[in-house]
């Protein structure tokens, strides 16, 4: 789970890292009234899920309260690439001296953490790795060991900090490898550090939380739980893999890969799905019931089944679509695809309630382009 600026911040201030003064803006709140809480010039700082916000005219530097406020007015206005802007956080101007990059990241490939450092900091650490790479160092975290003051003060030695500088550096390591170790994080980033005439202050931060462990850490749980749209949390409870889409075709399918073709097909066919849904192996009729509630909430303009019976039985998957369109009033146009186990038996259900069902998935496919030009 990547945190946005200002969550990462948040448990930046509870493990003490030094952070610029802040003020952060909800959609819900009163714009001017938080504004005035302010002084300007200052920061005005979009909080939304892409990078290079500053690329995508998302942080700006507002002069005076008028210029926040409209500031605030036009982000909040904002969509890019299918995201909204979350929050506003409204910080004060550092007086930066230089700017770094350091970091406590995940190595899969060797099972280790590496804490990373650059004094090229400010821009991404990718473009830093391609054109000097030099100017990065990594050093290994042994999981069993941890990070040591040894170990941090060499990077800090590699950022040229000296004296009380150096000794800020080496206890902001070693708290961000404390975050590290007990929010269960992957990454954890500043970028840039920045140093001022007072020391070093986060004036970015960056977070990746480990989903796995949401069930024994409670931020984790919670930034989860307020991150998912209802839908999703509907199909976290009943345990569907499901991504909402900006499209018009519901989609259940069966199997990762197949749902994955799926969407390349309809693509390929100028259609557009509403979502990825995939109901999982050896599905119940119930399960074939809840899926398809969910995808009606949607409202899509059709809906495609497409099963390929392994685990799965075609005919237990057509007592749940036979289920689901008893229980709900004027459902969508529904188009089904069924072949494999007991596949006789499932398209002889449907047809029976005078329903057909395809056994080909190009068939189902012209089938629902007809749908829907009409």
């Amino acid at each position: 789970m990547r945190l946005l600026e200002y969550e990462s911040k948040q448990v930046f201030e509870e493990y003490n890292i030094p952070l610029a003064n802040r003020v952060l803006i909800k959609p819900e709140d009163n714009i001017e009234e938080k504004v005035q809480q302010f002084s300007f010039p200052a920061i005005v700082k979009s909080q939304i899920a892409i990078g290079s916000r500053k690329k995508a005219g998302l942080i700006e530097i507002a002069k005076t309260e008028d210029e926040a406020i409209r500031l605030c007015k036009e982000f909040f206005s904002r969509e890019v690439g299918g995201f909204k802007v979350e929050a506003i956080l409204i910080e004060e101007l550092a007086q930066i001296e230089h700017e770094y990059y350091c970091s406590i990241a995940l190595d899969s490939s060797g099972r280790r953490f590496l804490l990373m450092a650059s004094a090229e900091g400010g821009i991404d650490i990718e473009e830093v790795a391609v054109t000097k790479p030099e100017a990065i160092i990594k050093e290994p975290i042994a999981l069993t060991k941890g990070l040591d003051k040894e170990k941090a003060m060499k990077v800090a030695q590699f950022l040229k900090f000296e004296g009380e500088l150096a000794n800020q550096a080496v206890d902001l390591f070693l708290k961000l490898w404390k975050i590290t170790v007990e929010k269960e994080a992957q990454l954890v980033e500043i970028n840039p550090l920045v140093r001022t005439p007072s020391g070093l202050i986060a004036v970015d931060g960056k977070m990746i939380l480990d989903d796995n462990a949401a069930f024994r850490q409670e931020l984790t749980r919670k930034l989860r739980e307020q991150k998912l749209s209802e839908l999703e949390k509907i199909a976290e409870r009943e345990g569907f893999s499901f991504v909402q889409l900006d499209g018009e075709i519901g989609i259940l399918a069966n199997g990762a890969g197949l749902t994955m073709a799926l969407l390349d097909v309809l693509s390929e066919h100028g259609l557009k799905p509403a979502n990825f849904l995939d109901v999982g192996g050896g599905a119940s009729a119930k399960r074939v019931y809840e899926a398809l509630k969910l995808l009606f909430r949607m409202k899509p303009k059709a809906v495609l089944i497409n099963i390929y019976g392994g685990i799965t039985r075609c005919d237990v998957v057509a007592e749940g679509i036979l289920h689901a369109l008893k229980e709900f009033e004027n459902p969508p146009p529904m188009v089904i695809r069924l072949t494999g186990t007991k596949e006789s038996e499932g398209v002889q259900i449907l047809n029976d309630a005078g329903i057909k069902a395809y056994r080909d998935m190009m068939d189902a496919v012209e089938q629902l382009k007809n749908i829907v030009k009409n």
